[in-house]
């Protein structure tokens, strides 16, 4: 470990630009290159599922590179949270909120009639090859909305505001996933929304209660994302109707029983190196 003195080790400083105008141009190129990147996608037909991938990893280049800009070690500060683990192991059953939620789906939609003959059928294949798809674009994702973003956001207002205002860039990001030829082609726009927003709320109390962790949410948000098979069985547009019903519910929930109850605004903090 390299020190500058005897007392205490070295500290990276907190970004010298505003949060704030990192916070406005990641959003705002963001969803620059989101508009760009759909209309060339859909007016060329080039494929449903070519657009999620640059819509996934591009937030970290972006994050990544407004971060440089800030300087005084913001990039090292921001790739640090992808190592940092929960100082409390309870925070990792959180992990199991996805699979809780999928196999609440499940027995929502049998309640409401649907057929159980067949549910499982296919699921082990894919419940164990889809969470590695999807593993490197969650990380992707979450470094630069969560790791980047959010912690620049709550210098002006409450993690929970914070979590709801980003969540709406987020959104506006994921719409062409929906439009005509696309992998989410024909799915009910309201429940992509109620979703995303909602994986936002969350998503931003178990980043800030994990202490910055990216690693943690990064997996979370995978396992939201390749846990879906486990409602393979049922009829795809009721899945996604109850999605867009519990996901509110999951969200809400972690916020009446206190979930950011203690998380307060913040600057972005030095990290420290050793």
């Amino acid at each position: 470990m390299t020190t500058t003195s005897a007392a205490a080790p070295p500290r990276e400083s907190a970004p010298s630009r505003k949060p704030l105008t990192s916070v406005a141009w990641f959003v705002g190129i963001m969803l620059t290159f989101t508009l760009i990147v759909t209309a060339a996608v859909v007016s060329t037909n080039a494929g449903p599922n070519l657009l999620a991938f640059p819509l996934a990893f591009a937030p970290a280049f972006i994050a990544i590179g407004l971060a440089w800009w800030e300087g005084n070690g913001a990039v090292r500060a921001l790739l640090r949270q992808v190592t940092i683990l929960p100082s409390r192991p309870i925070w990792y059953l959180a992990l199991l909120i996805p699979l809780v939620a999928f196999v609440a789906v499940d027995v929502i939609a049998i309640a409401l009639g649907e057929p159980v003959a067949g549910m499982s059928d296919g699921l082990v294949p894919a419940i164990l090859i889809v969470p590695l798809v999807v593993l490197l674009p969650a990380f992707t994702e979450e470094l630069a909305w969560r790791g980047f973003a959010l912690p620049r956001a709550i210098t002006a207002v409450s993690p929970l505001q914070a979590a709801l205002i980003l969540g709406v860039p987020w959104t506006l990001v994921h719409v062409g996933l929906f439009l005509p030829g696309q992998m989410n082609a024909g799915a009910a726009y309201w429940s992509m929304a109620t979703q995303i927003m909602s994986l936002s709320v969350i998503f931003a109390w178990v980043y800030l209660g994990t202490g910055r962790s990216v690693l943690m949410v990064g997996l979370l948000h995978a396992l939201f994302n390749g846990l879906v098979p486990i409602t393979g069985g049922v009829d795809p547009e009721l899945a996604w109707t109850i999605r867009g019903i519990l996901w509110p519910v999951i969200a809400i929930a972690v916020v009446a029983l206190g979930g950011f109850r203690g998380f307060e605004r913040s600057s972005v903090a030095p990290v420290t190196i050793g």
